[in-house]
C-alpha cells in the first residue's frame, strides 16, 4: 500500500501543477460576477413551477418557483448548456455564454408538453456535460414520466426495461445486468459518488440506493473507466438526488413520493425539503421508508423468505456564492431482508445492516481562461450486515469502510473543453465468523486522467458540427489480504497498474440525428472473493476458492450509435464488439463434500473472452395523440479459445407498445418477448425458456397551485406468466416475479 501511496502523491503534485499552470487564480475578494436568471413557461406562455434546471457543466441545479422564475449565481466565463426537466414535457434548451463581470444575464425557455420521450442531459458520460447528441458512448437518461411509469422497489428492477439492461433477480438483492455484465463489474453511483455497499460482491447483497429519491437515472452502457476507473468495465448507473444543495430556493420546495404494490405487498414513501437559510444557504432534509411481504411469483404463490425493510435519511447543506459553491451531506440506510431458499431447505437466512455516509463538495470559479473551474469532492462511507439464522445468530458479520477524494479542473484551450482529474480510493473490508468466505482484505487506488471534446469545425460548441473526444488515464489498484483464520493463509497482497483510453466521433446529420462511434480500453482489478476466497458461498451454492495469481481484466471495445429526435420520432440503436482478455469466472470443475453433503466446488480461473450485441428502442407520434414503441436488445458472450458460452447471459428481447398520450394524461400497454436461453456452459448455468409479457399502464400530471402532481397505475405481467430470469444465480428453484399493481404519485412544489 505504501507504493501505491507514495506515486499518489507524486500524481497528485503533478496534477495540481497542471490545473494551475493554466491561469492565476485571484487572491482578491469574491468579486460579484453575472448570474444567469430567467423564467420557464410552456407553449401557451403559462409560467411553469418546479421545473428543473441543469447546468451539467457547472455539476449545478435549480428549481423555478412558483412564479416559474429561477436563478442560478457564480458560473466561471463560459459557454453553459441550460436543460429544463419536468413531469410531462419535452426537455427545454438553452445555451448562454457567462463573461467575467456585467450585467445579469435574463433569459426565457419555453417547454411544450409531449408524448414522446426524449433524452435530456448526461453529466455521467462526459466530464463536460454534454447533450446526449454530442457524447459518443452509449447512454440512456430515465426522468420524468419515464421514470414514473417505470419505478419500482429497487434501481435494477426500476431499468430493466431499458435496452441493454435487464435484471439479476435474485429476491430482495436484484441487481442490474448491463450489455451481459452485472456485479463488480457494473459500478453504481449517487450524485456521482459510488454507493459503496457490498452488492457488486454478492448475488445475495442488495444495494443501498433508494429509487424513489431519483430526480433521474443516467445510464452508461459500456466500458467507462476513463472517468471512473475500476469497477466501470460494463458500464455505470448515476441516481441523482440532488441532496446537497447547488442553489438556494426562494421558498421550501420538495417533494413527495410513494408507491404501493402487490407484487410484493407492501409499499414505499419519499419526502425531500429543500429550505433557504439566507440568500448564500440552503438545507436539504430527505427521509424515507420502504416495507414489502415476500414476493408473489408467477402463479400466485410467494417468493420463501424474501420480505425485506428499508429506512433512510438524509440531511445536506449547501453555501452558493458568487466565485464558489460548497456543501456537505450526512446519510444513513438501513436494511433488513430475507434470502429466498429452495423448498425443503430449512436454513432460513436474513441481512440486517447499515451504511452511514458523508459527502464533500466544491467548485470554485477561478476566473481563469484556460482553468475556468476547479472541483472537489471527498467522501467516507461505513457499511456494515450481519448474515443472521432464523433464531438471529449471527452466522457472518461484513464491514467495509470506503474513502474518496476526487479533483478535477475544467479546461478550455482555444476550442477545445475538457477536463484533468485525479482521484484516490481507500477501502477497508472485513468478514468474520464461521462462514467467513473471504480474510479481511485493504485496498487502495489512485487514477488520473484528462478528457478533451475538439468540435472539428466552427468557432463554439454550440454548432452541430462534428466533434472528436479524447482522453487518457492510467491507475495504481492494491488489494493486501490480512493474516487471521487459518484456512486464508499469511497475508498477501496483488498489485496493478493499468492504462485506459477512448476516442469518439459524434457526426451531426442534419438537425435531427447523430452518428457516433468510439473505441476504449479498459481495465477491472480482482476481487478479494475472486483472489482469496476460501468457504462455502451461500449464494451460489458452491464451496468457492479463490485465485492469488489472477491478472487485472483488459476490455478493448468499440461501438457505434444512431441517434434519431424530432418532433415525431425518438430513438437510439447502438452496436458494439467488447473482447475482455482476462476474462475472471468461477470454474465449476467437480462436487466436493463439506459437512457431509455434497457441493459444486468453484475455483476462480481466467480466460479471453467477447461479448458482441445491439440494443435500440425507438417511440413514433403516429398521431397527435397516439405514440408507437418498439425495442429491442441482443448480447451474445463466449470464451474466445473454445467458443463456449459465459455463464449466466441475459437472453434476446423484443417489445412493442401502444400509448394514448396527450402530454397530460396516458394510457398504454407494452408486450415483451424474451427468447429462451439455451447457449450454457454447465455448472451452476441451466437453460431457461422463452417468455411473453404483457404491461399495462395509465397515468396523469397536474400542474396546479405551484405544485405538480403525477399519479401513475401499472400493472406487470398482467397475466401473472411464470418465467425464469436467465442471469439469475437462483433460477433453479426462483421464478421472476409475477403480477404486479402498482400505484406510483409524486407531488413537487
Amino acid at each position: 500500500m505504501n507504493s501505491v501511496m507514495v506515486r499518489a502523491a507524486a500524481f497528485a503534485a503533478l496534477f495540481v501543477t497542471c490545473a494551475t499552470s493554466g491561469g492565476a487564480i485571484p487572491t482578491g475578494g469574491f468579486l460579484a460576477g453575472p448570474s444567469v436568471v430567467g423564467v420557464v413557461r410552456d407553449s401557451a406562455g403559462a409560467l411553469l413551477p418546479n421545473v428543473q434546471i441543469v447546468v451539467a457543466e457547472a455539476g449545478r441545479s435549480a428549481t423555478t418557483d412558483a412564479a416559474g422564475r429561477f436563478e442560478i449565481r457564480g458560473l466561471a466565463r463560459g459557454e453553459y448548456h441550460l436543460t429544463t426537466l419536468l413531469i410531462g414535457y419535452r426537455p427545454g434548451h438553452a445555451i448562454v455564454t457567462v463573461p467575467d463581470a456585467g450585467p445579469d444575464i435574463n433569459i426565457s425557455i419555453v417547454m411544450a408538453a409531449s408524448p414522446l420521450r426524449l433524452q435530456a442531459v448526461s453529466v455521467t458520460a462526459s466530464p463536460t456535460g454534454a447533450d446526449p447528441e454530442r457524447v459518443a458512448q452509449a447512454t440512456v437518461e430515465v426522468s420524468g414520466l419515464a421514470l414514473q411509469r417505470a419505478m419500482a422497489s429497487n434501481i435494477a428492477q426500476t431499468l430493466g426495461q431499458e435496452p441493454g439492461v435487464s435484471v439479476r433477480f435474485d429476491g430482495p438483492a436484484t441487481m442490474p445486468v448491463i450489455r451481459g455484465l452485472t456485479g463488480d463489474r457494473i459500478l453504481v453511483l449517487q450524485d456521482g459518488a459510488r454507493t459503496a455497499d457490498l452488492s457488486s460482491a454478492s448475488a445475495d447483497h442488495a444495494s443501498t440506493v433508494d429509487p424513489l429519491s431519483a430526480s433521474r437515472i443516467e445510464v452508461v452502457r459500456g466500458p467507462a473507466s476513463l472517468l471512473y476507473g475500476n469497477n466501470a468495465l460494463g458500464g455505470v448507473v448515476n441516481v441523482i438526488s440532488n441532496d446537497i444543495p447547488t442553489s438556494v430556493p426562494t421558498h421550501l420546495e420538495g417533494y413527495f413520493g410513494a408507491i404501493g404494490s402487490t407484487g410484493a405487498p407492501g409499499g414505499a414513501t419519499t419526502l425531500s425539503l429543500t429550505n433557504r437559510l439566507s440568500d448564500a444557504w440552503a438545507l436539504n432534509l430527505r427521509g424515507g421508508l420502504q416495507s414489502a411481504s415476500s414476493i408473489r411469483v408467477g402463479g400466485g404463490n410467494a417468493l420463501n423468505n424474501t420480505q425485506s425493510r428499508n429506512l433512510t435519511g438524509n440531511a445536506g447543506l449547501g453555501y452558493v456564492g458568487q466565485r464558489a459553491t460548497v456543501g456537505g451531506s450526512v446519510s444513513n440506510y438501513s436494511f433488513n431482508y430475507g434470502l429466498p431458499h429452495p423448498p425443503g431447505d430449512d436454513e432460513v437466512i436474513h441481512i440486517a445492516g447499515n451504511r452511514f455516509s458523508a459527502a464533500f463538495r466544491a467548485t470554485v470559479n477561478t476566473r481563469s481562461r484556460a482553468i475556468p473551474l476547479v472541483k472537489v469532492d471527498a467522501g467516507a462511507q461505513d457499511y456494515h450486515h450481519d448474515e443472521l439464522s432464523a433464531a438471529g445468530a449471527v452466522g457472518t458479520e461484513f464491514k467495509l469502510k470506503t474513502q474518496t477524494l476526487n479533483a478535477s479542473a475544467k479546461t478550455q484551450l482555444g476550442r477545445t473543453r475538457g477536463s484533468v482529474g485525479a482521484q484516490l480510493l481507500g477501502k477497508q473490508y472485513a468478514a468474520t465468523g464461521d462462514e467467513a468466505l473471504t480474510p479481511a482484505a485493504n485496498s487502495t487506488g489512485f487514477g488520473a486522467f484528462f478528457y478533451q471534446e475538439l468540435p472539428l469545425r466552427g468557432d463554439g460548441a454550440s454548432e452541430l458540427v462534428p466533434t472528436l473526444s479524447f482522453g487518457g488515464r492510467f491507475d495504481m489498484y492494491e488489494i493486501a489480504s490480512k493474516a487471521g483464520d487459518q484456512k486464508f493463509g499469511a497475508a498477501r497482497s496483488v498489485d496493478v497498474s493499468s492504462p485506459s483510453g477512448s476516442i469518439g466521433l459524434s457526426i451531426p446529420l442534419g438537425a435531427v440525428a447523430t452518428l457516433s462511434g468510439n473505441a476504449a480500453l479498459a481495465f477491472r482489478a480482482p476481487t478479494v472473493e475472486e483472489l482469496f476466497s476460501n468457504g462455502v458461498h451461500e449464494a451460489s451454492g458452491s464451496y468457492d476458492l479463490g485465485n492469488p495469481s489472477l491478472r487485472a481484466e483488459q476490455s478493448r471495445g468499440v461501438e457505434a450509435v444512431l441517434r434519431v429526435g424530432t418532433g415525431t420520432v425518438s430513438g437510439s440503436a447502438s452496436a458494439y464488439v467488447n473482447s475482455i482478455s482476462n476474462y475472471v469466472f468461477p470454474d465449476v470443475r467437480r462436487d466436493t463434500t463439506v459437512d457431509s453433503e455434497e457441493m459444486p466446488l468453484a475455483i476462480y480461473a481466467q480466460g479471453d473472452a467477447r461479448l458482441h450485441g445491439f440494443e435500440g428502442s425507438v417511440e413514433i407520434r403516429a398521431t397527435t395523440q397516439i405514440v408507437l414503441g418498439a425495442m429491442g436488445d441482443y448480447v451474445k458472450g463466449s470464451f474466445s479459445d473454445d467458443g463456449m458460452a459465459l455463464p449466466f447471459m441475459p437472453p434476446a428481447r423484443v417489445g412493442g407498445s401502444a400509448r394514448w398520450d396527450d402530454g397530460r394524461r396516458n394510457i398504454g400497454v407494452e408486450l415483451r418477448h424474451g427468447f429462451e436461453q439455451d447457449r450454457i456452459t454447465g455448472g451452476a448455468d441451466i437453460r431457461t425458456a422463452g417468455y411473453t409479457l404483457l404491461n399495462a399502464s395509465a397515468g396523469m400530471n397536474v400542474v396546479a397551485g405551484g405544485r405538480v402532481h403525477s399519479v401513475t397505475l401499472r400493472v406487470d405481467n398482467l397475466g401473472d406468466t411464470k418465467y425464469f430470469d436467465a442471469t439469475s444465480r437462483i433460477k433453479e428453484f426462483a421464478p421472476s416475479p409475477g403480477r404486479n399493481v402498482a400505484l406510483v404519485y409524486k407531488v413537487l412544489f
